[in-house]
C-alpha cells in the first residue's frame, strides 16, 4: 500500500475511532472536504463519515455499515476501522497536515 493509501486509512481509522481524548471526526471532516482521495472505497467512507450525525465510536459503528452497503460498499472490515490508533488528538491533526501536503 502506497503512502498515500497508507495515512488516508490511518486517518479513516483516527476519525471512526478516535483518539484516547475522544472524538476528532468533527475536527478532522472539515479539513478532509476538499482532499482528493486516493481510493473510492476511502472516499466513500469519508462521505459517510461526514454525513454521520455523531462522530462518537459506537454511534458510527451502528450507522456506518448500512450506510457503506447503500453506497455499494458492503464488505467492509469494520473492526479493522475502529481499531484504537493511541494517537492524541494533536498527532491525528498531524496526519491529516501531512496527508493533505502530500508528503
Amino acid at each position: 500500500m502506497g503512502t498515500d493509501l497508507h495515512l488516508e486509512k490511518l486517518v479513516l481509522h483516527l476519525m471512526c475511532a478516535g483518539t484516547p481524548h475522544g472524538p476528532v471526526k468533527s475536527v478532522m471532516t472539515p479539513l478532509l472536504r476538499g482532499y482528493v482521495w486516493q481510493s473510492e472505497l476511502h472516499h466513500a467512507i469519508f462521505d459517510a463519515l461526514a454525513a454521520a450525525p455523531s462522530g462518537k465510536p459506537s454511534i458510527l459503528r451502528q450507522l456506518l455499515p448500512a450506510k457503506l452497503t447503500r453506497m455499494g460498499f458492503p464488505d467492509v472490515e469494520w473492526e479493522e476501522l475502529f481499531a484504537p490508533q493511541g494517537l492524541s488528538r494533536d498527532e491525528a491533526l498531524a496526519l491529516v497536515r501531512r496527508m493533505l501536503s502530500g508528503s
